[in-house]
């Protein structure tokens, strides 16, 4: 399947803000939890509850959001070592704003169809 710009675009802050909040949620669970066997809470997004089941979901998106950073850039690689800053750069008001997010919570609202016809 081919994406334009504006797909790669859209499906790279898409991934962005679930890596965001997958990110937060395992480091709560590391935090709060450790040691301890604890479920997640279902969300109504079922691609969202497959992630946090995952041990590597944070790796698996890190390494989406850089191929696609790539196919964005026409092959500038981002670097894995730049990846944080790379995060920690993003405007997240911005992001909230565009896909109608109030909160981190409401990444299962996210519209991740695209990336399911990818895989």
């Amino acid at each position: 399947m081919e994406l334009t710009k504006m797909e790669i675009e859209e499906l790279q802050e898409k991934l962005i803000i679930t890596y965001q909040f997958i990110s937060q949620q395992n480091t709560f669970k590391r935090f709060y939890y450790q040691g301890i066997e604890v479920e997640n809470d279902q969300s109504n997004n079922e691609m969202i509850d497959k992630l946090l089941e995952l041990d590597d979901a944070e790796e698996l998106l890190k390494s989406c959001i850089i191929e696609l950073e790539d196919m964005k850039s026409g092959g500038q690689s981002l670097l894995p070592s730049e990846f944080q800053e790379f995060i920690m750069n993003q405007d997240w008001n911005q992001l909230y704003k565009k896909y109608g997010m109030k909160t981190p919570e409401d990444v299962e609202n996210l519209d991740l169809e695209m990336l399911l016809e990818l895989i």
